[in-house]
């Protein structure tokens, strides 16, 4: 499995209880390297870069639900940090569905990476006529590692 493709569908948001964010359509994990200058002389006419902080952002797009929605717009109005996970999902039985209500939640697999975030951007989107949608930006605060457990495990 190592070296096998995954397919978008496989890969989830998941917070600190492994329940996906509700009905979710597309998730970016972004991380960011800030650059620090070293150069010096004996660098002649090349420049010397080192990375000096890592930073990491998660976005996600969802069908919108009051519940989540409400949810979440808490938790940025508390301005709590949460824990999330981004990794592969499990399902128990390939032929049952959370969005039919056969499974409770899809729990993530052992090799997420997961970290604390910030919610700095909650924007929805209700054009007549379409699925009312919502996107959510998180923000890393502190850092992002491989999870050692599924998360709720």
């Amino acid at each position: 499995m190592a070296n096998q493709i995954i397919k978008g569908e496989d890969l989830m948001l998941f917070d600190e209880n492994g329940k996906s964010l509700a009905f979710a359509t597309s998730h970016t994990f972004k991380m960011n390297g800030d650059v620090q200058d070293i150069s010096s002389k004996d660098h002649g006419i090349f420049a010397a870069k080192t990375v000096s902080k890592i930073s990491w952002e998660m976005s996600s797009e969802n069908l919108y639900t009051s519940e989540q929605y409400g949810k979440l717009f808490d938790k940025m109005i508390a301005r709590e940090a949460i824990t999330v996970f981004f990794g592969l999902k499990k399902e128990n039985e390939p032929d049952k569905t959370v969005a039919d209500g056969d499974l409770p939640n899809w729990s993530g697999d052992a090799g997420c990476y997961t970290g604390k975030v910030l919610i700095t951007a909650l924007e929805s989107t209700a054009n007549n006529g379409d699925n009312a949608t919502y996107s959510v930006t998180l923000v890393g605060t502190g850092k992002i590692s491989k999870a050692t457990q599924a998360p709720g495990a």
